[in-house]
């Protein structure tokens, strides 16, 4: 169990671990005005949680720009966001194992959207994915771009390099060539479908 004893965010500071609730680990939270509550580890460590909520009242009588939000919460572009921080700072991600367990971050700049927005946003059009160049590395602006699902594809780390009927080429480039859905070449592969058919057309009546 990931230890945050002490880990502050805002006017919250971790005191203690009390358990799970049959899925999410639990912890005692304090906040600076004396009020303790249990919280979940996820909605801890959520954005935009910096009290117990003491201060709502403050902030409607007293407004300021930096609390003004950028008006994008709705985009695609914004959960975008928001599953690139997940997967790479929380454990109980469902795929913190393939990013933030394996060292992938995001950089100190990209902590807010307006900043991942500012750099991102430029070349963002309606349906790409964001795409690191170099999968060894973590989220910056240097190293991420704007892809199309079909080209991120090709790019992954689970992508196989064969040698086919058409010449050299990855598995996913292969199965477009032979006109075979990308998921049932990789499911031959992992069974060990031999290469000479490897190729051919599904046959609901004859499974491999």
């Amino acid at each position: 169990m990931r230890d945050i004893t002490g880990h502050r965010i805002g006017l919250l500071q971790a005191v203690k671990f009390l358990g799970t609730n049959g899925r999410r680990a639990v912890w005692l939270i304090r906040c600076d005005c004396g009020i303790e509550k249990q919280m979940q580890l996820r909605r801890f460590l959520a954005d935009g949680v910096t009290s117990c909520g003491c201060r709502k009242d403050d902030h409607k009588r007293m407004p300021r720009p930096e609390l003004r939000t950028h008006g994008l919460s709705k985009h695609p572009a914004y959960a975008v966001w928001r599953s690139m921080r997940d997967r790479c700072r929380l454990p109980t991600h469902h795929a913190y194992d393939r990013y933030g367990g394996r060292g992938i971050a995001v950089c100190e700049r990209w902590r807010t959207f307006e900043m991942f927005w500012e750099d991102m946003g430029p070349t963002y059009q309606a349906g790409l994915t964001l795409e690191r160049k170099d999968n060894d590395k973590g989220y910056n602006p240097e190293n991420c771009v704007w892809e199309t699902r079909l080209a991120q594809a090709h790019n992954t780390r689970a992508n196989i390099t064969l040698e086919t009927p058409w010449g050299l080429m990855t598995a996913g480039e292969a199965a477009d060539k032979a006109g075979i859905n990308r998921t049932t070449i990789y499911y031959r592969i992992a069974h060990g479908v031999p290469m000479s058919r490897l190729w051919d057309p599904p046959d609901v009546t004859n499974r491999f």
